[in-house]
């Protein structure tokens, strides 16, 4: 393993949920950067290229979609694995996620499983 910890981008505009998703992912050998809003997660992404973002799709400025195809225009085939993480249910959700690239999703509250089997796929940890 390198000596340079994997990088998780948690990206959530509710403080609470920042808070929780932290805690959670502070149980791994990990950097954890955060971000409240999308144009803060484009620019986080951009400079700290983490291997795995937890991102919400309800930001204030920006839906979590959109920034998540802002950061593949940015860093095309290095885009780190993303999974959107939401506490609604939308209809056509899944499909919107899938259709840009998102293949996982999680719901909130995020169960202490999913988040672990995310990090060991995505992160090696």
């Amino acid at each position: 393993m390198s000596s340079t910890p994997n990088k998780v981008l948690i990206v959530d505009d509710d403080f609470i949920s920042l808070e929780v998703l932290k805690a959670m992912v502070r149980q791994y050998p990990v950097e954890i950067i955060t971000a409240q809003t999308g144009h803060e997660a484009i620019t986080a992404a951009i400079e700290h290229r983490p291997t795995l973002i937890l991102l919400d799709h309800e930001l204030p400025d920006i839906d979590g979609i959109d920034v998540y195809c802002k950061i593949v225009e940015k860093l095309g085939s290095e885009t780190p694995n993303t999974a959107m993480v939401t506490g609604h249910q939308h209809d056509d959700f899944a499909e919107r996620c899938s259709a840009a690239g998102i293949n996982t999703q999680l719901h909130k509250p995020v169960k202490p499983h999913e988040l672990a089997d995310l990090l060991r796929i995505a992160s090696g940890v």
